[in-house]
């Protein structure tokens, strides 16, 4: 499986419907249950799906922003229709991955966490990374060509690296 422009194209559909990048409201939108319960030290969340009604259980343990980013992951699992029950972000798994079920999830948690943004706005990738809270783990999986692409140097000063 690979993340493809149609993956893209769909996960912002979603987000110009739910008229919001925010995880939460995005769960919300899509009638998505989030639910918190103590998933030991090094789970960070899961999705899953019972009775055909899908939930996204959260650590109690992890910060406000390892929600935030673990939601978006999960969610990223819901987008892409993946079949599999239960899918775990843990904290040891943190790595690049190039293909499979999880990097697709990591592309659509990128994808929603700088939807819409302008890199021309930012002087360098750290700042962008920065900006939007994306983990150093996941840095790999923004698109950067994309977002050159699409970025408007015509209105900012930028000498993005």
């Amino acid at each position: 499986m690979r993340y493809t422009d149609w993956t893209r194209e769909k996960v912002n559909k979603i987000i110009k419907n739910a008229n919001s990048n925010n995880p939460y409201k995005l769960c919300d939108f899509l009638g998505i249950n989030i639910d918190y319960a103590d998933l030991g030290k090094d789970i960070l969340g899961l999705r899953t799906v019972n009775f055909r009604i899908p939930s996204i259980i959260l650590n109690t343990r992890n910060t406000e922003q390892e929600n935030y980013i673990t939601l978006a992951h999960e969610l990223g699992h819901h987008i892409c229709k993946h079949n599999t029950n239960t899918e775990y972000l843990k904290r040891h798994n943190l790595t690049f991955k190039s293909y499979g079920v999880e990097y697709e999830a990591n592309k659509v948690m990128i994808d929603i966490l700088t939807y819409n943004t302008n890199i021309a706005e930012f002087h360098t990738q750290k700042d962008y990374l920065n900006y939007y809270s994306i983990p150093n783990w996941a840095k790999r999986y923004v698109d950067w060509n994309y977002l050159k692409e699409n970025a408007n140097f015509n209105t900012f000063d930028s000498v993005l690296d």
